[in-house]
């Protein structure tokens, strides 16, 4: 009878298996329920990068020489010009280092005075704090984020659909015949 008591104590490796296969579903659904969808990715990354550029422009007056960002490729830095005038990288600075852009999220236009930024150019920041308004726009499959900047440098990100959406209303809210 002591025997049979101590067959009785602990638990099956199947029993073991079942209970780890029943745990791992449950986390891969949750995983995938808690997941962040496109739209949290894209608004996440454009919250960033508009606290990334304000950092620069910041960073810019306290240093007292221009700070710029650049994109290509999935991926953007910024750069600080020297006393000679060339843009050195800023890998070395924590909050201003290269970043990638999130798999869904691409930057597909960025301008500054309203004009179409050419490929080599950058963003530039000035010393003085007063600088070219600029925008970027990022796009996470049929959803984009608009960056706008004014000349003091201050970033609001809006849904362009939505601001295109509420200007098209606003002719009709106003009750004109």
């Amino acid at each position: 009878m002591a025997a049979r008591l101590r067959t009785q104590l602990g638990f099956t490796l199947i029993e073991i298996l079942v209970v780890m296969a029943i745990v791992g579903i449950v986390v891969a659904l949750a995983a995938v329920r808690f997941g962040m969808s496109d739209v949290d990715t894209l608004q996440r990354e454009a919250e960033r990068l508009s606290l990334l550029l304000e950092t620069a422009r910041d960073e810019a007056i306290g240093l007292g020489q221009p700070i710029g960002f650049s994109a290509q490729a999935g991926t953007y830095r910024f750069w600080q010009q020297d006393a000679q005038g060339a843009w050195q990288a800023l890998d070395k600075n924590e909050a201003l280092r290269v970043r990638e852009l999130p798999t869904p999220v691409q930057l597909e236009d960025i301008r500054v005075n309203l004009a179409p930024l050419p490929p080599d150019a950058r963003v530039v920041f000035s010393p003085s704090g007063v600088n070219a308004p600029f925008s970027l726009l990022l796009r996470a499959g049929q959803d984009k984020r608009l960056l706008s900047a004014d000349p003091l440098g201050r970033l609001v990100v809006s849904d362009p659909v939505a601001v295109a959406a509420a200007a098209a209303q606003a002719p009709q809210a106003t009750g004109q015949p």
